[in-house]
């Protein structure tokens, strides 16, 4: 039993010796460490470099490595560059202790020691798993996407559509014009036509050939699936490249694309929510698509719901489905899809669900909206973002002033530059509204635009106003509705021109930014103080208010921002006048609230 036990105890001493021994050397051999773990990286480094150069060559054979040697070099990219920082950061550590050559702390010299040791073991592990890449073979170069030539859509009675296809048509035939630019809202056609214009013009061109550009796009994956078409036009066949979904500007020669008045054998097709993007690209033809007219909506929804007969209940729900999805095919031909074969009780709920609330539980719905969010994700001025979400505030189908807005923009303070004057305010309204047009966030105002809110004399007489599509603005309020990134804007409580006649009863306002009860009938305000320590803006102009109850005001100590236009309010409660607020007061007289 005792000799057992002895044997037993002496294993254990030998596992802890040298246990022991190993942690020590991590210590003691820690410069030897470093040293091999550069060598090991010039390794890597050099076997990544032969491979990068056979990658090479094959690319000018028209060949393409498979995703099993694109990962690793992928991740020999990413063990080289920490291998890198840890040698810097084991350089600097030595530097720490006085600057004095004698002076070494043990633990650091473990830890560089033994993490050295660990990096050149996974470094070791990717130059073994390399060599199984030293006569590798390569892949042919995809075959370009081609568009499906047969589906074409049926665009009777959608007379708008048919007309800019035509339009479309003619500019690619024009000799003088290589590349010409489809543009519009998401959802409103721009795929659709350009795939129309492919079918139309299938026997024009020796090869089509499609590429989805989208947000994120690969250029290097552009350049594989263009490159067979790219050898055709140098040789001189005649090619059409459609580019889908462009959001910022992409340089053509970059992707292997010839261009240029020796290439008018080359065509391109751009689709695009910016107008600007098709500039910089150098359209020579740039054609809008608008939403569909109230009636080609509703030719369109027919044939994808797939209904021919109607009864007058079902048709007048159909109707009014058709017109909350604002003309747009995409969003049209989802909701048909949703509600083919349905019983009238399920068209009924969708509809109440299409005027419900975005934040509701319709898929269809909240999946368009998000479609049409991406164009305002991709805004890059902070001004244009601000002044978007600030339109979500009026009426639906409200015009909206410049003006207005740039007063707005003053009190809260969204332009970069501090104390500026009015003038200089409407300049950079006008500039973001230009930006927001160009990506048809924001449309010119029309004749039919409803005005239920009253339109200052400066903003009628200099014509700068504008509206919101009324999705963008079911958009917009999704985005306000449960706060944003944008500090400026913040949570916001919408109901303008929805003809209340009270102030609604809130449980809690306290994470409210912004109010909007304008456009209303709202004759009374709650005769107490109200907590909303956050708001900085509110606007309750165009209503039937005459009195403003004293302690109103007394709870929104950061607001910025008040327009009570429009009202027969003949005094200011004392709550409003004990606020500081600097933009506040010009805002006031400016719209002339005390009369």
């Amino acid at each position: 039993m005792e000799s057992n036990t002895s044997v037993v105890v002496g294993k254990i001493m030998d596992i802890l010796f040298g246990a022991a021994i190993k942690e020590t050397g991590y210590m003691w051999n820690c410069s030897e460490n470093v040293k091999n773990l550069k060598k090991d990286i010039k390794d890597l480094t050099a076997k990544k470099a032969t491979l990068q150069e056979g990658i090479d060559k094959a690319y000018d054979r028209a060949e393409v490595p498979g995703e099993d040697l694109k990962n690793w070099m992928n991740i020999a990219d990413a063990e080289i560059l920490e291998a890198n920082k840890f040698i810097t950061e084991e350089a600097e550590s030595k530097k720490t202790c006085c600057n004095l050559p004698f002076c070494v702390n043990l633990g650091t010299l473990y830890h560089y020691g033994k993490k050295a040791t660990k990096k050149s073991s996974s470094l070791l592990k990717t130059l073994d798993d390399g060599k199984q890449y030293e006569n590798y073979t390569f892949n042919p170069l995809p075959k370009p996407k081609y568009p499906d030539l047969s589906q074409k859509i049926n665009l009777d009675n959608i007379n708008s559509h048919k007309s800019i296809l035509e339009e479309i048509i003619r500019d690619i035939q024009d000799v003088t014009v290589q590349i010409v630019g489809i543009i519009g809202l998401g959802g409103v056609g721009k795929t659709t036509l350009a795939n129309e214009v492919a079918i139309a013009m299938k026997d024009k061109f020796e090869n089509i050939i499609l590429e989805k550009v989208t947000k994120n796009f690969d250029t290097e994956k552009i350049k594989e699936n263009i490159q067979e078409a790219a050898t055709k036009i140098f040789n001189g066949s005649n090619i059409l490249i459609i580019l889908d979904d462009v959001w910022e500007e992409l340089t053509l020669h970059e992707l292997g694309i010839p261009c240029g008045s020796r290439y008018m054998n080359c065509k391109i097709l751009l689709t695009s929510r910016s107008r600007k993007v098709c500039e910089q690209m150098n359209a020579q033809r740039i054609i809008s698509v608008n939403p569909l007219k109230e009636e080609e909506a509703w030719t369109l929804f027919k044939r994808a719901v797939g209904k021919t007969e109607w009864d007058r209940k079902l048709k007048q729900v159909a109707l009014e489905i058709v017109e909350e999805c604002g003309g747009l095919p995409l969003f049209l031909q989802a909701v048909a899809n949703a509600l083919k074969g349905e019983e009238i009780e399920s068209w009924e709920t969708a509809l109440n669900r299409l005027k419900a609330p975005i934040h509701g539980d319709v898929p269809y719905k909240k999946d368009g909206i998000l479609q049409l969010k991406l164009s305002y994700d991709f805004l890059k001025s902070p001004v244009a973002k601000s002044c978007f979400l600030l339109c979500s505030m009026f009426p639906e189908d409200a015009a909206i002033g410049l003006e207005r807005l740039a007063y707005y923009g003053l009190g809260l303070g969204i332009f970069e530059q501090s104390n500026i004057k009015i003038e200089d305010a409407k300049d950079l309204v006008h500039e973001a509204a230009n930006v927001l047009k160009s990506s048809f966030l924001l449309l010119p105002e029309t004749e039919t635009g409803k005005s239920i809110f009253s339109i200052l004399p400066e903003e009628r007489k200099e014509e700068k106003l504008f509206k919101m599509h009324d999705l963008v603005r079911d958009m917009a309020m999704l985005i306000t509705s449960i706060g944003n990134d944008n500090k400026d804007i913040g949570k916001c409580w919408v109901e303008s021109g929805t003809g209340l006649t009270a102030w609604p009863p809130r449980r809690d306002l306290k994470t409210y930014k912004k109010i909007s009860l304008l456009g209303n009938k709202i004759c009374t305000l709650p005769g107490y103080e109200l907590l909303i320590p956050e708001l900085d803006t509110l606007l309750i102009q165009d209503n039937e208010l005459s009195v403003v109850p004293d302690e109103f005001f007394g709870g929104m100590e950061k607001l910025e921002v008040l327009d009570m236009s429009g009202n027969k309010i003949s005094s200011l409660p004392e709550s409003l006048k004990k606020l500081t607020v600097g933009a506040l007061v010009s805002v006031l007289c400016l719209y002339s609230v005390c009369i």
